[in-house]
């Protein structure tokens, strides 16, 4: 809280810093929320088990340094954790060790071991401040667009909920959207702002690029589709007056998308065949309940083809799954209800969005000069997609939504800038 104080005095003369501390506050009191949720009520999860390994990883550094690095870059497995750790380092979780994507985790977070003494509270607030700049950068990014009001971009950047509570603490989640705001935050700044690339930000790409490929490599399809036709526009307003060469590029393009759409649906389509946990999306609720594995209130959405095609009809009721649920009624927890509230606010913004934008064709005009707004719409609805159609619990699709949660929302609020400056006009 002190860092954070002394960052906010050395901004005294920038305005929007006024918001820096009470978004840090919020963010770091929800982590201690979230640490206190499954320490004391919950008695345990993913993120005492993701500590657990760090600690473990922590006392292999001290037991044998060379371990500890191997450790490190190689794949864990069950020959592995009986060589490199023993009684006096102790064993990480198995279900945590099995999985390299969990175990991941652990390695990254085995490095705040060494300024926080294995401390899990102090882990899980160290954890939340990173993830807390990384959104205050995405705010700094968005807060000078015009097609927004100015407290609707700070609220979706700084101050979502149940953002702050899944992916504050220590997780994955918390790890995917610390890297998630970081490529999008460099990305649109060498777009839109013009900055030029650097080393640095080569460094930060590279490193958030590597979490997503090790931790859900399908974040760097969600993210690389929509800035690839971002930028195949741009080439296309450069070519127009070629259209020879334009209606090349645009049949090269649509071909290679398709291509690698159905290529990768078909290899998602032989990992869902073989997962038992999504064959569990197929059963009904009585058996999915008896699976000790998963716990939680769970929604079935009745896929039962998970031919490429299929995947294909199921991609609908699975993007209106992740944007608007779990409903009202469907909340069987306080956590679960205020993410009922945010949806239940998503779908008053999407309303508004299709009908009190004046021309909705003129709207959808304007989005299309947007890129910001394109690549919001289009990695929502892809993650969206990813997000409703492979959790199946609720507690998880809160999770998996949670990157999209502040574009979906300045999607839905934007307005024309002059559509802006009537309804003020009227309001005065």
């Amino acid at each position: 809280m002190v860092f954070f104080w002394v960052l906010r005095l050395r901004k005294l003369d920038q305005p929007h810093y006024k918001l820096f501390y009470p978004a840090m506050l919020f963010r770091l009191g929800f982590a201690l929320i979230f640490a206190i949720t499954y320490t004391l009520v919950l008695g345990g999860g993913d993120t005492t088990a993701y500590w657990q390994g760090a600690v473990k990883l922590n006392h292999l550094f001290w037991d044998s340094p060379s371990a500890y690095f191997a450790e490190m870059i190689q794949t864990p497995s069950s020959d592995t954790i009986r060589i490199n750790f023993n009684e006096h380092t102790g064993y990480p979780p198995s279900w945590i060790y099995g999985e390299s994507e969990s175990f991941f985790v652990s390695k990254i977070i085995s490095l705040f071991t060494f300024v926080t003494f294995n401390s899990y509270l102090a882990m899980t607030l160290l954890s939340s401040a990173i993830v807390g700049i990384t959104s205050w950068k995405l705010y700094e990014l968005v807060k000078d667009f015009t097609f927004c009001k100015p407290w609707i971009l700070a609220v979706a950047t700084l101050f979502v909920p149940t953002v702050a509570f899944w992916c504050s603490g220590i997780s994955k989640d918390t790890l995917v959207l610390a890297a998630f705001q970081t490529i999008v935050y460099i990305a649109f700044s060498l777009l839109l702002k013009k900055k030029s690339f650097s080393f640095k930000y080569f460094l930060l790409l590279f490193i958030a690029g590597f979490f997503l490929y090790k931790m859900r490599d399908f974040m760097l399809v969600t993210i690389g589709l929509p800035i690839a036709l971002i930028l195949m526009n741009r080439i296309i307003k450069n070519i127009k007056h070629n259209p020879v060469l334009l209606w090349s590029i645009r049949f090269v393009f649509t071909l290679v998308t398709t291509g690698f759409l159905l290529v990768y649906l078909q290899t998602m389509a032989n990992q869902i065949a073989e997962s038992a946990y999504l064959e569990e999306m197929a059963v009904v609720q009585q058996d999915f309940a008896q699976n000790k594995l998963y716990t939680g209130p769970r929604y079935d959405l009745g896929v039962t083809d998970y031919t490429p095609f299929g995947i294909i009809k199921a991609i609908p009721i699975s993007v209106m799954t992740a944007f608007y649920r779990p409903f009202l009624w469907e909340a069987s927890s306080a956590f679960l209800l205020l993410s009922a509230l945010e949806g239940v606010l998503l779908l008053i913004l999407t309303v508004g969005f299709f009908f009190r934008s004046g021309n909705i064709r003129q709207h959808f005009g304007f989005i299309r000069t947007q890129e910001f707004l394109v690549f919001a719409i289009l990695f929502s609805l892809i993650l969206g997609f990813f997000a409703g159609f492979t959790s199946g619990l609720f507690n998880v699709l809160v999770r998996f939504k949670a990157p999209f949660m502040s574009l979906i929302i300045i999607f839905f609020a934007s307005r024309k800038p002059e559509k802006l400056e009537e309804l003020r006009q009227d309001k005065l």
